[in-house]
């Protein structure tokens, strides 16, 4: 009977975790990782879940290092000389069970093939090594420092500039304080202790839900506030005035100022990405670099794993997905909401966010989802040969489709959560347009059902 239990895209977990379920996850690691770094959040079930974790990695004859409590992206920088990196814990929402992610050495998240191959070695009826042969467990008490340290001489000492930082009481606690101090951030840190009994988020309120902060912000003027998940992975960002921030928009200022020469952005993030890319928005805003080399746009589909998998492909210099999420590889291929904030600081300082925001174009954006059961493979095949047909500047295949028109673009693609419905999305500056290309999205999207 096989008791392993199921691995999904970016988790190892069970629907109900318990001890015994973690120790068998870590022996499935440990027969096909011997050198492992684990760190985890502070959540109230994670020092169990880790603990158990650990004992199953020793078992199976893996040397551990242990990060303790810090937020991933530190994790990720101290599993460098390992074979893989673990982290323990749900950065997205307060008070549920804490989940298994593994990871590779750089940080990136593992593939579904990675996970398959795992699993079929973990399943393997092998013997575990004798008391002889388990592996030994050293506590990795530096990682929060050497990540402060690596993030400060990155962005030097000369931020001047009021900030609002919501830890949540999670994790980024022990390192997103120090850091945006230690550069000179004017710094307001509320929910900066971690805390496994407090949560100023109530449970099954996600850590997207930054009003508590917007309030704080509107009371110091001149100030932006920034907001981070449980272990440091996403951010959320409030303006000047108290405005919530799209994370496309989030994106858009990121681009904007380090002007990578290269980035993997998700197939259907807005244009308002592409122009700050392309320099069509904000050319007064001071960059750290200037590109070099020809400058690319990389699509792929909005996941983690496609995200980090095009930026090994292409060697990007940057990766995001559309929902606060920043990769930066010259750190590590783990998301990083902390070195993002500190780029956000700096821009903060150079010019106002709300003004930057406010110059930014106005686009149209519709969406629908049409009901499309049936055979995948027919109906991609059907809409390549139509999408042949069209007069485009440039196409994207992905999962689906993204095709830019004269005036703007639209995008086609299967629902990840519900395969059977097709969504749509069509983005123009002209309302006329973008409905007019939303009908031709829609019609082409029947005549291949």
């Amino acid at each position: 009977m096989n008791d392993t239990p199921a691995l999904t895209l970016r988790s190892i977990t069970d629907s109900d975790m318990t001890a015994e379920n973690a120790i068998r996850i870590g022996r499935m690691v440990g027969r096909s990782y011997k050198r492992v770094c684990i760190g985890s959040d502070n959540g109230p079930n994670s020092r169990m879940v880790k603990n158990a974790l650990i004992s199953g990695l020793l078992s199976a004859g893996a040397d551990v290092n242990d990060a303790d409590i810090a937020p991933a992206p530190a994790v990720a920088l101290a599993s460098k000389d390992s074979d893989c990196m673990l982290m323990v814990g749900e950065p997205n929402e307060q008070g549920t069970i804490s989940k298994i992610y593994i990871m590779g050495s750089d940080g990136s998240i593992f593939t579904q093939e990675q996970l398959r191959q795992m699993i079929v070695t973990g399943m393997r009826d092998l013997p575990l090594p004798g008391y002889r042969d388990i592996g030994k467990l050293r506590l990795c008490d530096s990682a929060d420092r050497n990540y402060n340290r690596t993030i400060r001489e990155k962005h030097g000492k000369d931020i001047d500039t009021p900030i609002i930082l919501d830890c949540g009481c999670g994790s980024t606690s022990v390192c997103a304080p120090q850091i945006l101090a230690s550069v000179g951030v004017d710094l307001t840190a509320i929910n900066a202790q971690y805390d496994t009994q407090y949560s100023p988020r109530p449970p099954g309120v996600s850590a997207d839900d930054v009003s508590n902060l917007a309030e704080f912000v509107g009371m110091e003027l001149g100030s932006i506030g920034i907001a981070l998940n449980g272990d440091g992975t996403r951010l959320a960002l409030i303006d000047e005035r108290g405005n919530y921030v799209d994370p496309e928009n989030i994106l858009a200022l990121l681009l904007m100022h380090l002007k990578p020469s290269s980035a993997v952005i998700p197939f259907n993030a807005s244009a308002v990405v592409d122009d700050a890319f392309r320099g069509l928005i904000g050319n007064g805003v001071p960059g750290d670099a200037a590109a070099k080399e020809e400058r690319r746009i990389i699509r792929a589909d909005n996941d983690l794993e496609s995200i980090t998998a095009a930026i090994k492909k292409y060697g990007a210099a940057m990766g995001a997905m559309t929902n606060g999420t920043f990769i930066f590889p010259d750190v590590t291929l783990c998301p990083d909401a902390i070195n993002a904030a500190v780029i956000l600081a700096k821009i903060s300082r150079d010019d106002s966010i709300s003004c930057l925001l406010a110059s930014f174009p106005r686009y149209t954006v519709l969406r629908d989802s049409l009901y499309g059961p049936g055979n995948t493979e027919l109906f991609n095949k059907k809409l390549n040969d139509r999408l042949k047909e069209l007069d485009t500047e440039e196409a994207w295949e992905i999962e689906g489709k993204r095709v830019r028109m004269s005036g703007g673009w639209f995008a086609i693609a299967r629902n990840a959560d519900d395969p059977e419905h097709i969504d749509v999305t069509a983005e123009a500056k002209d309302k006329a347009y973008a409905v007019s290309m939303m009908e031709l999205a829609k019609g082409i999207v029947r005549d291949c059902m």
